[in-house]
């Protein structure tokens, strides 16, 4: 059952994250028609403007689809995820829809995680956030990319659902530019460094709550940090264009 949403988060994250937990639990399945926008803003005590929002964030990631003039469909799982995310990031006013994206699916996955992580699972974090603080100098961010990555696919592994960790495979590419150019701006290694080993903490207490927040904080502050990158790179590609 769909229930008013609290004042955790944004409201557009709250109504998407219940909508995903009753699509991932089979309570709309593939190919069925999602209540309307005025019913899901009456069920979720919410104004409209909220649902849209929630609804094309879940279109971004695939879990459902907008059809003009019928309403928004339950994609088939075989398809979650793989159109949009394979398309990759366009156009700078796409950037948002990305970082909302990773927010939705990963807080999820963090959260799974400190509820199902084994000893070896979290040892493999624990590995990659090694090999991250060894690698924070200025000559090392290839070698911090991929720990940063791998311990992200490590809370994916230890998630245990399959259709969520999907998303970091797919969106590995984007994924890879989003730290690539983020770590472009000074301190971003350390100051993410510091988020992962929070994130770390809370799935080795198995504490779900601070997992899930600690992920929230991580992605909507490096969501910032990349999206300053790619208007830096913008602007310094229209500087030289126009000199």
């Amino acid at each position: 059952m769909l229930t008013a949403v609290g004042t955790t988060g944004t409201l557009t994250e709250a109504i998407a994250g219940q909508l995903i937990q009753h699509i991932m639990n089979g309570d709309y399945n593939p190919g069925e028609r999602l209540p309307s926008e005025f019913e899901l803003a009456s069920r979720f005590k919410a104004g409209r403007g909220a649902i849209r929002e929630a609804l094309k964030a879940l279109s971004t990631v695939g879990l459902v689809r907008v059809m003009r003039g019928k309403g928004t469909f339950v994609s088939a799982r075989e398809s979650f995820l793989i159109h949009p995310l394979s398309m990759g990031v366009k156009a700078g006013t796409e950037l948002h829809r990305l970082v909302e994206a990773r927010k939705l699916i990963e807080v999820e996955l963090a959260g799974l995680a400190a509820e199902r992580a084994s000893r070896d699972q979290i040892q493999s974090m624990e590995t990659c956030l090694i090999r991250m603080n060894k690698s924070t100098g200025p000559t090392q961010t290839e070698q911090y990319l991929e720990a940063d990555m791998g311990f992200h696919f490590s809370i994916a592994a230890a998630a245990d659902n399959f259709i969520l960790s999907q998303f970091i495979t797919l969106t590995r590419n984007l994924m890879h530019q989003w730290i690539s150019e983020s770590l472009s701006l000074p301190r971003v290694a350390q100051e993410a460094l510091k988020q992962h080993r929070r994130i770390f903490t809370a799935i080795q207490s198995h504490n779900r709550p601070m997992a899930r927040k600690a992920m929230e904080r991580h992605l909507t502050t490096m969501g910032d940090r990349f999206m300053l990158a790619e208007k830096s790179k913008i602007d310094r590609a229209l500087t030289e264009e126009r000199g």
